[in-house]
This record gives C-alpha cells, structure tokens and sequence, in this order.
C-alpha cells in the first residue's frame, strides 16, 4: 500500500483543530485553529483554514503520501443531519409550520436549530479545503474523506496518547452525536465500546448550567471560573436543594429530572443569587462543584464495572475540571493511575479523528508508550526572530545565556514572556507559551492580573515544578505532565509560595522533567538555585478573551502593550 498521511479536523461548531499523522502514528502537528485566527474558540469556524493550509501541507505533508482526511463526526450523523436538511428542518417558513406564534419557545427553537443546522454545513464542507489545497500544493487529485464518531475520536485521541496497554475509558462532556457520555475499554490498542448513555443526563450541560447561573458564559468555555470561584464559597443548602433537583442519582446511576422539575429548580436558584447577600456566588460555585464531582464519582463508577481496569483514562470536556482530576486516585479509589491528555476537549478529536483512520488501514500498530508530548503546534521562525531584531535594539540575543539570565530576572521580581520551540496542544500553557513569574511573593497574583491578564482576581495560577521535587512540595503527590490535576500543597511549604496556592490550599500543577522540556527545566533549575524553590508560577501567554499567542510577532505586540518586563523568545530577550 502506498504510503499515507493522515489529516484529522474536529468540526464541532467549536474549538475547530487540525492534526496531521504519519503511517506511523506520530502526531506531526496538532492545533487548535484559534490559534492562528487569534479569536477565541474560534466558533463556527472552518477546522482548516484556507490561507493556512499551504504551509501545513508543505512542512508536514510528503508529496508522493495519499492523502486521507478523518473528521469527528460520524457517518450515520451527518447522513442524518443531510436528511433533515433536505425536509427543511432548519428553514423559518417550517418551524413557523409547526403552529407556533412569534414567542421565546420559537426564538429557542430557531435558535437550537440554527447551531445543529451550522454543524451540518460545517460537516459537509469538512475536508473540502483540503482537497483543493493537496490538489494546488501537492498536485493531489484524489483526497479521501472519513468521518468518525465524536466521543470515539475522544476515546482514541486519550487511549492512544497514554502510557497505558490496557485502561478504562470514560468520555464525559455536553453532548455527541446522541449521547452525553460512553465507557470504552482498552487493550492492546484496540478500543471496544461497553456503553453509551442515552437521555438529558448530562454532566457538560449541568456545569455548563451553573456558569451560566453564576453570571459567566459557557458558550466562550467559562465553566473553569467555577472552579477558581468554588474554595472561596461554603456549604449552602438552599442552593444544594434546588442543585439537586435539576440531575439526580438514583441507585447509583444518573437520571435528568424532567422539564418543569428543572424549570422551576433554576427559577429558584436565580432567585437566590438575586438576593446578591455575600458570597452567594461563591457559594453557588462551591455547591456546583461539589455535585459535579458527585456525578463524575457515579460514571467512575459504572466505567470500573462495564470495563474493569486499575488504570483509567479520562476524555471530553469535562476532563478539563482538573479539581475533580486530583482527587480520582485516593487511598480508596477505584482507580490506581488516571491518564488525562493535553486536549481533551472538541480540539483533540482531530488527533483522534487521524488516528481512527490510520488504526482502520494499520491494524498491526505497536501500542505506543512513551511520553506523548503537547508540543505540537507552530513553531517559532528564527529567521522573523532575526528580521525584528535587526530592527530593534533593545532586542539581543544571548544563546544558552538567555536562561540564567531569565531566572535572575524572576528571582527579582520581574514578569517574564517565554516563548520556546513549538506551541503547545491544548488550552494549557507548558512553558513554551507562559508568562512566568516568582510565586513567592503574596501580590504576585494580584500584579499579573492587574498588568497582563486583566481578569477576575480569585482565578488561581499555576505551580510547574521540576518532578524530581513533587513529593516534597504536594500531598499524595501525582504525575502532572500537563496541568492536567490539582493537588494540595503540603502545609509546611504553602507560605513559602503563596502567589500560587489556591484558597483551599491546592494548586494546578505541572510537572517539569528535563527529557519532556530541557530548557524549561533548565530555566526552573537555574531559578532553584538562586531562591530555593524548584517552582514557578505560570500562566499562558495572553490576555483575557484572546487566545494564547500564535508567533513572535504576537509576543512582542504583548510585551510592548502590557505590563510584562522581560520577554525572552528563543534565544533573544527584550527588557524594559
């Protein structure tokens, strides 16, 4: 068989991604495109945008390989969504038809179909672009296109990245193509679908419902200020009353209440938070954190009996609650190893989508299980690096310098920009894409927010720590190679580092081992030596609603307009 290259796109109405794989298995590429349009979510956006294609296709993308494009929606699903579109489900004359008069129950009705009706077209024009740029590019006349099941590629993308030959696996998020949530086990590189879970019994949309109570938006993916905002609240049983009603469990499976039930239980929460006494929010945070955690107890649960495994993997939205994520292995958990990857949302269906495809032509592939590293998106261009520093003095180049130099610049008290290699995949930044600080100081939190970040002051920063040190800093201390869990800090080390100790005395941490990021490790040594400390407070390159950066030009446009003092990229630095 001729050689193949395999280009996968996730083509939720969201989170759009492209990823590219060789016959091999190796992800060569994987981003999300709101990187490159630098435009949050990127909703309703094409998964492979035509302007950025040609450079894809020429980097990562060899001549002679046929092409196969996979996408994260499966066959039967768009072939239903073709149906319904060709009898008019999504035209204003046949909703009208219904019998409805011009109410909110028809705006909603317009509305929902508006978004099913997006996703329709965004899957039949899925792969297109790609086939006219392999044909311009490449000279290719023939792409093929596959399309794949949405919590599958979730299932893939985890199972496939993780060091694991076996494992339980568990895809929790809003809502695929007919389900909100499935259990998958895995062995020997083989997934095998156990069950799907049916019904309005969704974990997503139920946290999604709490952000949007609590004043934000999960249309723009806020549901992580809950989890900032709940260790500030406490126990409220008005709230947890009426939290109750809206999912429930009941002999250890999840039920959705029905319409009315959960009309009336939000009428009473937002009654509640009218009322604006103190901390009520806070307290709303707290109690919906709470019964999210109680729920994801439950899907543990049944993913432990329908495939039984000491070792889980966790994908979809609802993996990115890394406060649920500390707290899956316990002295009497079900589970004794948990693998959550870098994207574990609608953005890592793309590499997903690509392995399906390739596993469908490969069925003799040896289960990978080394690191899979994050650091798959752009890379910087050395030579723009030059150009702009050419022009601009007060930009130098300092070699392998640069990284004791931006230590001493952290150890006294300065906001470093770092900007290294190749992006990261997925919405954590893993210090190629950072802002990094001192977490010793009490106000260091408070300064990003006020110079950089400019958001809310009780969303955490996180500690990356070098490995080797983790046990001496964290309880029960745990693998965290992508930000991906929150621990609690040991009591004794907590004041030593207060800007990125959570109220609840916990942190999102990363784990830094030197074969995974050697300048990054390099650069947290170096900062260990000068202060004692093997940590450093890091949050991603950006500004509130912007997406992480997308190359030095977007970098220095930062440096220069914020409050940041130092930007080191590559081997240059820029200081104030």
């Amino acid at each position: 068989m001729k050689k193949r290259t395999y280009i996968g796109l996730a083509t939720t109405f969201h989170d759009p991604a492209i990823a590219i794989v060789d016959d091999a298995g190796n992800v060569l590429f994987a981003e999300a495109v709101e990187r490159y349009l630098q435009y949050k979510r990127a909703p309703n956006c094409e998964s492979a945008p035509v302007m950025y294609l040609p450079e894809l296709l020429k980097e990562y993308v060899d001549p002679d390989h046929e092409i196969v494009v996979a996408t994260s929606w499966g066959e039967r699903f768009s072939a239903y969504l073709r149906r319904v579109a060709e009898e008019g489900f999504f035209r204003f004359d046949t909703i009208r038809a219904l019998g409805q008069e011009y109410t909110s129950s028809l705006v909603d009705a317009i509305s929902e179909r508006a978004l099913v009706g997006d996703l329709h077209y965004a899957q039949d024009r899925a792969g297109r672009s790609v086939l006219l740029m392999a044909h311009r590019i490449l000279g290719h006349t023939n792409v093929e296109l596959r399309r794949y099941d949405h919590h599958e590629c979730h299932a893939a993308y985890a199972c496939l990245t993780s060091p694991f030959d076996e494992a339980s696996c568990l895809v929790v998020d809003g809502m695929g193509e007919s389900s909100a949530s499935a259990i998958y086990r895995y062995d020997g590189g083989v997934l095998s679908l156990k069950r799907r879970f049916q019904g309005r019994d969704s974990i997503g949309f139920f946290f999604g419902l709490i952000t949007e109570l609590c004043g934000w938006d999960p249309g723009k993916g806020e549901e992580w200020k809950v989890m900032g905002l709940a260790p500030y609240g406490s126990e409220n049983t008005a709230i947890r009353q009426q939290i109750d009603r809206l999912i429930k469990i009941e002999d250890g499976a999840i039920s959705a209440a029905d319409k009315s039930e959960i009309n009336d239980a939000v009428k009473q929460l937002q009654g509640i938070v009218a009322l604006q006494e103190a901390n009520i929010r806070a307290d709303l945070a707290f109690e919906g954190q709470r019964a999210f955690e109680r729920l994801m107890h439950v899907k543990l649960a049944e993913a432990k009996e329908e495939a039984p495994s000491q070792k889980l993997v966790l994908a979809g939205g609802c993996a990115l609650n890394s406060s649920f994520n500390g707290k899956i292995i316990l002295p009497d958990g079900l589970f004794d190893e948990v693998h959550v990857p870098p994207a574990p949302a609608d953005d890592g269906n793309a590499v997903g989508a690509a392995l399906l495809a390739l596993g469908a032509d490969n069925t003799d592939l040896p289960v990978r299980k080394e690191f899979h590293s994050p650091y798959l998106g752009k890379d910087l261009s050395q030579v723009s690096l030059e150009q702009i520093a050419d022009r601009d003095e007060r930009i130098r180049r300092l070699g392998d310098g640069v990284v004791r130099h931006a230590a001493q610049c952290l150890a006294d008290g300065k906001l470093v920009g770092w900007v290294q290699g190749r992006a990261e995949f997925g919405p954590r930044s893993l210090g190629n894409r950072s802002i990094l600080a001192d977490p010793r100081p009490a106000d260091a939190k408070a300064q990003i927010n006020a110079k950089v970040k400019y958001r809310e002051a009780f969303r955490p920063f996180a500690p990356s720590i070098l490995h080797e040190h983790g046990q001496d800093w964290f309880e029960d201390y745990q693998l965290s190679p992508y930000m991906e869990r929150t621990l609690k800090f040991r009591e004794d080390v907590r004041q030593r580092v207060p800007a990125v100790v959570h109220e609840d005395g916990t942190g999102r941490l990363q784990s830094v081992i030197r074969d995974w990021n050697p300048r990054y490790h390099d650069l947290i040594s170096a900062f260990h030596e000068l202060t004692g400390v093997p940590l450093i407070l890091n949050t991603s390159f950006n500004i509130m609603g912007k997406p992480i950066l997308h190359n030095a030009q977007d970098a220095l446009l930062m440096f220069y307009t914020t409050g940041i003092d130092v930007l080191v990229v590559g081997d240059y630095i820029a200081e104030k």
